[in-house]
């Protein structure tokens, strides 16, 4: 530990990016037998801090485990608060970036990938400790005005999750949903909605674009058809960790030689490496190393049909499995 925290300290200064110092932050926290180290630790994370309103975050362009976007700036951030909560000097910027991991929480109560979601729940779990016990008092939730549902906060449930669904708003316009506490303590919430748009709606500027195409749609039984996925990066930066997820017609086999087949090809690419599959009723499940930037890879597997049937296949998509933009 001792020639750790020396190697840290000779090499802190030599303009480390956000994550890196949020890391040492915490390593100079816990090892906690020098205090100009951790100072010093500290006053480098807080110079690398962006603050706007009532939040503050770090950002970084790349994590350990290849999270960029979004989710490398909650990681980050997590990591840092937990350095800043630890030292016990920084709370205005500590509660600035609570406040803004609270906020990046999406519509299932996470924060993306694993990565982020375990680092911005363990800010959380560091700080509630706190005050959660302090929260009393009564929640009113409305909708356009009129109340909808209540609920007491006592020393019993208020560090429940407790969720209210409301099935009167109006799809076709807008509405106004109010929470009304009454009571002593901080009150963590939030709003989410869910909607579905069609497969064909593609966003405008896909990170990854996948287009799978078949060499016939109409089989006896026992016929086979050829489907080919065309995956392209379209990012300037190359994509880790890739995941294919490849749609399973109804009714049909996948020819999983193939996939294996494909695996042994491309054990030597640096781009477009296969290193694992794994196969479900309705889909084939893809693990590539990485996608070089532009880059395109092809995929060929066979279908055998079964029986007679019309059926439309299931969505086919492919996404960096640690990264949400």
């Amino acid at each position: 530990m001792e020639k750790a925290k020396q190697f840290v300290e000779r090499h802190m200064s030599d303009g480390a990016d956000a994550y890196t110092l949020a890391v040492l932050a915490n390593f100079a926290a816990d090892y906690g037998r020098d205090r100009d180290f951790t100072d010093r630790a500290m006053r480098l994370l807080l110079e690398a801090v962006t603050e706007k309103g009532d939040d503050a975050w770090w950002t970084a362009e790349e994590t350990s485990v290849y999270a960029r976007g979004a989710s490398a700036a909650v990681e980050t951030t997590g990591l840092a608060v937990q350095a800043l909560l630890k030292w016990g000097q920084a709370s205005s910027a500590a509660a600035k970036a609570l406040h803004y991991i609270a906020g990046k929480k999406d519509a299932n109560g996470t924060w993306g990938t694993t990565q982020a979601t375990i680092m911005a729940l363990r800010a959380m779990l560091l700080s509630t400790g706190k005050g959660a016990a302090d929260v009393r008092g009564t929640v009113e939730i409305t909708l356009d005005g009129v109340p909808v549902q209540t609920l007491e906060l006592t020393p019993e449930n208020n560090d429940l999750l407790h969720q209210f669904v409301l099935p009167a708003a109006n799809a076709k316009g807008a509405n106004n949903v109010g929470i009304r506490f009454d009571g002593t303590g901080g009150l963590a919430y939030q709003v989410v909605g869910r909607y579905f748009v069609p497969w064909t709606e593609r966003p405008a500027s896909e990170a990854l674009s996948i287009d799978v195409k078949y060499d016939r749609t109409r089989l006896a039984q026992d016929d086979i058809a050829t489907a080919t996925a065309t995956v392209r990066n379209n990012q300037g930066a190359t994509a880790d960790m890739v995941m294919i997820d490849l749609g399973i017609p109804p009714g049909f086999d996948l020819l999983s030689e193939d996939l294996q087949d494909y695996q042994e090809k491309s054990a030597g690419r640096a781009s477009g490496r296969l290193e694992k599959f794994s196969q479900t009723a309705t889909q084939a499940i893809l693990y590539f190393n990485a996608i070089a930037p532009g880059d395109t890879v092809r995929v060929t597997f066979r279908l055998r049909a079964k029986y007679s049937i019309r059926v439309q296949t299931f969505a086919s998509r492919a996404y960096e499995y640690t990264t949400r933009r």
